[in-house]
């Protein structure tokens, strides 16, 4: 059978399909109806697919409806979250700072026979390689030029400059901060001091040790209490390497300071001993 039966035998079937709907419309009563009902079976289809158009067009429209809704919620929650890191900063600076004054408490017990005041770094000169700052208390507070500063692991600097509520202070880093101490299980006598080279390594020199000197890395060096602005005893330090000079008349050694002078937040001034 070719194509051209086909579809006439087709339309054959289909004009037997429409007289038989047409004799079985005017048998019951039903012709005058029988164009809108075959014209409402063929709309059925295309009513379907308007129908879908139209749910996919309104569920866009709440998409974008609801897009400004969950932009505010999402401000909102970083809002949140922002508030969230704040107060756990503050926390942890809290914990911190508390951790901090309790050693400073402890030091000064252990220091009773000196007159403290503590205080807290409330600032860091930004161009100054050998990170003096400055502190909450001053000349109100009893604190003077050359008063020895200290943490609870031990020596940090000297204040240099006061004012009625604050004070600046110089550490052990700088050139311009020299310390008589004694170093080793032989207390031999040197001078620590800070100088350009050793700054960047948060490192001190230790000078004019005896040639014959026995100090070894780690041993621990301290205040000798010559001259009147450093109290004995107090911890500078330990030993990192020992250097004898070119001239043999005198040895060196490199210092890392016991206190982390770099990071320092609460500290000790010492106003009388």
């Amino acid at each position: 059978m070719n194509f051209r039966s086909k579809i006439a035998k087709g339309f054959r079937v289909l004009m037997l399909l429409l007289v038989g709907m047409m004799v079985y419309a005017a048998s019951t009563g039903q012709l005058t109806s029988l164009p809108q009902k075959i014209l409402g079976a063929a709309a059925v289809p295309f009513q379907k697919l308007t129908s879908a158009i139209s749910y996919q067009v309104e569920a866009w429209t709440d998409k974008t409806f609801d897009v400004d809704s969950i932009l505010r919620e999402n401000e909102e929650l970083k809002r949140q979250l922002a508030l969230l890191r704040a107060k756990q900063f503050d926390y942890d600076r809290i914990a911190m700072e508390n951790e901090e004054f309790q050693k400073i408490f402890e030091t000064q017990e252990k220091r009773s026979e000196y007159k403290t005041v503590g205080a807290n770094v409330i600032g860091r000169d930004g161009v100054n390689m050998f990170y003096s700052f400055t502190i909450d208390k001053g000349e109100g507070d009893g604190v003077e030029v050359d008063d020895v500063v200290i943490s609870s692991e031990g020596l940090v600097g000297v204040v240099v400059e006061t004012g009625p509520n604050f004070a600046k202070v110089s550490t052990l880093l700088s050139p311009n901060v020299k310390v008589g101490c004694i170093a080793g299980e032989e207390r031999d006598v040197g001078v620590v001091s800070g100088s350009f080279d050793l700054a960047e390594r948060e490192m001190c020199n230790i000078d004019y040790l005896p040639k014959e000197t026995k100090l070894k890395k780690g041993d621990l060096v301290g205040t000798s209490g010559y001259g009147s602005i450093f109290p004995p005893d107090l911890v500078i330090g330990t030993v990192e390497e020992v250097v004898i000079n070119e001239s043999g008349s005198s040895a060196n050694a490199t210092l890392k300071p016991a206190a982390d002078i770099t990071n320092v937040k609460v500290v000790l001034v010492i106003t009388d001993f």
